[in-house]
């Protein structure tokens, strides 16, 4: 379909029904489209275009999209980041709404709750370079969103070993804006993330 070769790689539901609007029946013809995979179905009024377009979509912009408001958070946003070694499949975010989890054809989605007083603090638009961008966490931020996360911490021998066990690249940590850690800490108010900051201050900052 021509007007297809003009869309985003992600595009919602009243975008298609414009292109559309000539159709008697662009129902009918979304029904086609999803049937021949020139287009797939995310969610509910989401889509990106078949391969045959050779227009990739991006994960990041995506998990924005598929539930909000949100931003890529966690081991997610730490891969990014280059902070941690492993290479994350899941595509964690954050949200102020109740947490939830999306199985789509293009991967697995995950949105955790954070506090509404956190949720803005050490969160940055990052460009994808082709006019589109997404909120994703400052490795500041993604890091202590991924220790509100473990409650089982209460001393900081506990904390020391979560730090040895998340293997942090030193060149990152080493830069970690103290003021940022601050305002994140005074956000959550947990004393995970008052325990993240004391053994940052004593090995990394």
């Amino acid at each position: 379909m021509k007007s297809l070769v003009q869309f985003p790689a992600e595009f919602d539901y009243n975008l298609l029904l414009h292109a559309l609007r000539d159709y008697k029946k662009p129902r009918d013809k979304i029904r086609g489209l999803l049937r021949d995979k020139d287009i797939v179905r995310i969610k509910k009024g989401l889509y990106v275009l078949g391969n045959e377009y050779n227009k990739p979509y991006n994960k990041f912009v995506l998990a924005n999209l598929i539930y909000g408001p949100s931003y890529i958070t966690a081991q997610t946003a730490m891969a990014f980041w280059n902070m941690i070694p492993e290479r994350v499949e899941l595509t964690i975010s954050m949200t102020m709404k109740r947490k939830k989890q999306f199985e789509t054809p293009v991967g697995e989605f995950s949105y955790l709750y954070c506090p509404k007083k956190a949720f803005n603090i050490g969160v940055q638009l990052e460009d994808t370079g082709d006019q589109k961008s997404f909120l994703i966490a400052s490795p500041e931020k993604a890091l202590c969103d991924m220790t509100a996360m473990q409650t089982h911490i209460s001393t900081k021998r506990e904390m020391k070993e979560f730090l040895e066990l998340m293997r942090l690249d030193d060149s990152v940590s080493k830069n970690f804006d103290l003021s940022l850690l601050e305002e994140i800490k005074t956000g959550y108010r947990r004393q995970s993330i008052r325990l993240l900051l004391n053994c940052l201050k004593e090995d990394y900052v």
